[in-house]
C-alpha cells in the first residue's frame, strides 16, 4: 500500500468513527432531554396549591376572570387543536356530556392559537362550553410550561383539588368524576 493509500484509508477510518462518536452524542442527547421533562417538573401548580387567576376572553367576546367565578367546581383545560390527546379528550368530553349535562363548569383555553383555528375545532366538537384563547401563552405559563391537554379541578376557594396531564382515559374519567363530586 502506498503512502496515499494509507493516508485515505485512515482518513475514512477517523470519519466513521467520529460518525459514531456524534450519533451516540446525539442519541444521548436526545434521551436526556426527554428525560428532563416531566409532567411533574413541567408544572407550575400542583394539587394543593392555590390556582393563578387570570382574565381570559372567550370565543363570544366575553371576558371572565378566574377569581370572580363562584363555582363549586371548575375543570380548567388547557389544548392545543393540532394535538392527538387533546382531540381525543375533546372527543370524550362530547361523550360526557351527551350523555348528561355536568354539574360543574367547564373553562377550556387554547395554547398560543388563533380565535379562528380554536373557533373550528370547537364548533367540530360541538361542545356548549366556554372556550378562551391565550394566543401569547401568558395564562398557560402561569400553570404549566409544557404538554396538553391540561386539566385542572378547581374548587370555589380557588385550590386545585386534582389534575391531569396529557390525555389518559382513566385517568380523565377520574378528574370528571372528582368535579361532579365537587359540585354536588
Amino acid at each position: 500500500m502506498s503512502q496515499t493509500e494509507i493516508y485515505h484509508a485512515t482518513i475514512y477510518a477517523l470519519r466513521r468513527i467520529l460518525l459514531c462518536v456524534a450519533t451516540i452524542i446525539a442519541l444521548c442527547s436526545c434521551i436526556g432531554e426527554e428525560d428532563e421533562y416531566t409532567h411533574e417538573n413541567t408544572s407550575i401548580v400542583k394539587v394543593g396549591d392555590k390556582a393563578p387567576d387570570f382574565t381570559v376572553e372567550l370565543l363570544s367576546g366575553e371576558k371572565i376572570t378566574l377569581s370572580t367565578l363562584q363555582e363549586k367546581a371548575l375543570m380548567l383545560v388547557f389544548f392545543s387543536t393540532g394535538c392527538p390527546d387533546c382531540q381525543a379528550q375533546f372527543s370524550e368530553m362530547q361523550r360526557l356530556v351527551s350523555q348528561s349535562e355536568p354539574h360543574f363548569r367547564i373553562i377550556a383555553i387554547s395554547r398560543a392559537e388563533s380565535r379562528e383555528t380554536t373557533a373550528a375545532f370547537i364548533q367540530k366538537y360541538g361542545l356548549n362550553i366556554d372556550v378562551g384563547i391565550d394566543p401569547g401563552r401568558s395564562i398557560y405559563d402561569k400553570y404549566a410550561t409544557r404538554f396538553v391537554p391540561r386539566s385542572y379541578l378547581i374548587d370555589n376557594f380557588r385550590e386545585i383539588k386534582a389534575l391531569t396531564v396529557e390525555y389518559h382515559p382513566d385517568k380523565f374519567h377520574s378528574i370528571w368524576q372528582q368535579a361532579e363530586d365537587l359540585a354536588r
